[in-house]
């Protein structure tokens, strides 16, 4: 009974970690799109915003499918709670009719193929509740595997926020020299308003290497 008593408890154990691990996974997930839906206004390009867009609906068909399968996970872990206490109740039983067998058999000297039948019985029975156990280890490493993918996804969309800030950086930087290029129009055979318009293109068509490339040549 101490075993399957620490196999029961080590079960519900392992089902509340879980289900707090993927409330947090979920929050923070949350706060996540919520932060790149307030940096993506009016700042990040086209393309940018395009990734971002198939990521958060990446995101959203992975936490559907996430919640589905949690779904039919819960609806299975509590299937096998049930029959752990169905188990629990029959194999409680056997342990008091072997108790009162065994007391017959001293009182009537009974012979021990009774007591040895219902022994039996329970060891299936444990043999049963450990082999539920198992089963339950195979569906927490699923979770696990759905819980892995899910941070590899957050990564992503980590890399991308890092990718938006350090265009926005390379454009102020750019429209500021821009700024001070206008200011300083002394230099001979420069067409002002055409560098401009290039310089503009390019910041559109987000082709900055070649642009800083432009404005080193413009600098020497």
């Amino acid at each position: 009974m101490k075993k399957l008593d620490y196999v029961t408890s080590q079960f519900l154990s392992e089902k509340e970690s879980w289900e707090k691990k993927l409330a947090s996974v979920e929050e923070s997930w949350r706060l996540k799109c919520e932060s790149m839906k307030g940096q993506s206004n009016g700042h990040v390009e086209d393309h940018l915003q395009k990734n971002l867009g198939e990521w958060t609906l990446k995101y959203e068909k992975l936490k559907e499918e996430h919640e589905s399968f949690r779904d039919i996970s819960d609806r299975m872990i509590e299937e096998k709670e049930r029959e752990i206490a169905k188990l629990l109740n029959a194999n409680k039983d056997l342990h008091h009719s072997l108790e009162a067998k065994a007391a017959v058999s001293k009182r009537d000297n009974q012979s021990p193929g009774y007591i040895k039948q219902d022994a039996l019985s329970i060891e299936l029975a444990e043999q049963q509740i450990l082999l539920l156990a198992r089963q339950q280890a195979q569906r927490e490493e699923e979770l696990s595997q759905s819980h892995r993918h899910i941070l590899a996804l957050q990564q992503e969309v980590e890399d991308l926020e890092r990718e938006n800030r350090l265009h926005d950086q390379q454009e102020a930087m750019l429209k500021a020299e821009l700024r001070n290029m206008e200011r300083s129009q002394k230099r001979e055979g420069v067409d002002m308003t055409y560098l401009k318009n290039v310089i503009l293109k390019l910041l559109e068509t987000g082709i900055w290497n070649f642009l800083l490339l432009i404005l080193l040549l413009i600098d020497r």
